[in-house]
């Protein structure tokens, strides 16, 4: 199992601190995820298309995008800010999605 440490962290940095609302989930093929999460800062036409529903609004609610593939058992919130990469990035386990 592997987690990410986070040197010195603050309380922030370490407890979920950001409400979010999937608006779309994105399943793409098992090599362009495996390139996503390596590069995510490079462009992808996944996120281009769906600039428009990726957003944070008033209440500071990320409105984002679930990129996944149907081999991973995870997959990664995406909210762009009008870019083509994912400039904000979350992972989350699709167990926590089937359990709400």
């Amino acid at each position: 199992m592997k987690v990410n440490f986070i040197r010195k962290a603050t309380p922030d940095e370490l407890l979920p601190q950001d409400e979010f609302i999937i608006e779309k989930e994105v399943i793409i093929d098992v090599d362009l995820f495996e390139t996503f999460i390596h590069d995510p800062l490079d462009d992808y036409e996944f996120i281009k298309e769906n600039i428009d529903v990726m957003y944070c609004d008033k209440d500071d609610v990320f409105h984002c995008i679930f990129v996944t593939s149907n081999e991973h058992d995870f997959g990664i919130l995406v909210e762009s800010e009008g870019y083509h990469y994912a400039r904000y990035t979350a992972y989350l386990p699709k167990s926590v999605l089937r359990s709400e």
